[in-house]
């Protein structure tokens, strides 16, 4: 085959997040395209995470998993074929433990949340302990500039990160938006979580499945992560309230782990080797885009995505990065046309 007679490369993506929604999109694109995603993180997963205090083990951002609508349903079985999912427990939980049966089993990963971003990441190419400072406009595509003074050069970006995020990296990088896109944009509003991570010197006194979703008080969620079947010794997970949240930010550790134990009532005391806080700024939608992804105009592929488009929780977030994985390939498709 001659050099003109040779197909033509395969469009290079940038996926800039790897949680459940970049990771969807990444495996969808990648069976067409070159693509890499990048995160800032640790390990993959995002707010699918999982922390270990000493020999206690936590799932401190999703708690569990539903599915409202057959796609995600779909994928979710899959994840139970492949053994990183299973069933927690059915219905609703109340303020004290009981459960109130809705018709919706809540899932977990099998050993804990991140076993199933991981699973997700198999074949992918994914970069960790990788921030990007910017997203530059070229000519023909991008230009995604790493903190570490390298940069990847793409044809199409997908953003996932938290959108003040993806703006931020945008107006470093000197990209201006159409006004409508970035009023779409600036309109989604997060809450924020404090999520205090507490290893037990005894059981937390919960009853099984093992969690409480407070109606009144700093406490909004509270897990017991032994009886989940993630630690192998007593640990709870308390999320806070998002105006508890607010007001404690910049609060000590001591006394954000404090006011909540205090508002727990455990049965047990904390560990002192075992307490950790966890800051989730951007942790639950307050204001979502009404569509499940949004394609900027006036520029190169550009598709911003993640749990603000189209829904919360992990099902929005595996639906909006399977709508911007199709939006992604109808525009590189058209390109290469």
């Amino acid at each position: 085959m001659s050099e003109r007679d040779s197909p033509p490369p395969h469009p290079r993506v940038v996926v800039v997040g790897a949680g459940v929604s970049g990771l969807t999109a990444a495996r969808l694109l990648s069976e067409s395209f070159d693509v890499e995603v990048v995160d800032k993180g640790r390990k993959v997963g995002g707010r699918l995470a999982t922390r270990r205090v000493g020999d206690a083990t936590f799932d401190h951002g999703a708690q569990f998993i539903t599915t409202h609508t057959s796609e995600f349903a779909e994928i979710v079985a899959r994840w139970e074929q492949a053994g990183v999912a299973t069933s927690w427990f059915e219905g609703r939980i109340g303020p004290d433990g009981s459960v109130d049966t809705d018709g919706h089993t809540r899932f977990r990963g099998d050993a804990t949340m991140r076993d199933i971003a991981e699973h997700m990441a198999e074949g992918i190419d994914v970069r960790v302990f990788t921030r990007v400072a910017a997203v530059e406009r070229l000519d023909s595509g991008w230009r995604v500039r790493l903190e570490d003074d390298t940069h990847l050069e793409a044809e199409a970006v997908l953003l996932t990160a938290p959108v003040p995020q993806s703006l931020d990296l945008l107006t470093t990088g000197g990209v201006e938006l159409s006004a409508a896109d970035a009023d779409a944009l600036q309109a989604v509003a997060y809450d924020p979580c404090l999520a205090a991570l507490v290893a037990l010197d005894g059981p937390s006194g919960l009853a099984p499945p093992g969690a409480i979703n407070r109606s009144t008080g700093p406490i909004d969620w509270m897990a017991d992560n032994q009886l989940k079947g993630v630690s192998t010794t007593p640990a709870v997970t308390i999320h806070a309230t998002a105006e508890f949240s607010r007001t404690h930010w910049e609060s000590p550790d001591d006394v954000v782990v404090a006011e909540l134990l205090r508002s727990a009532g455990l049965s047990s005391g904390p560990r002192d080797d075992g307490v950790y806080v966890q800051r989730w700024r951007y942790a639950r939608l307050a204001t979502t885009h009404p569509e499940r992804c949004l394609v900027a105009d006036s520029v190169p592929p550009l598709v911003f995505a993640g749990d603000a488009f189209g829904g919360p929780k992990v099902e929005g977030a595996s639906l909006s990065g399977a709508a911007a994985a199709e939006a992604l390939a109808s525009l590189l498709g058209r390109a290469d046309s």
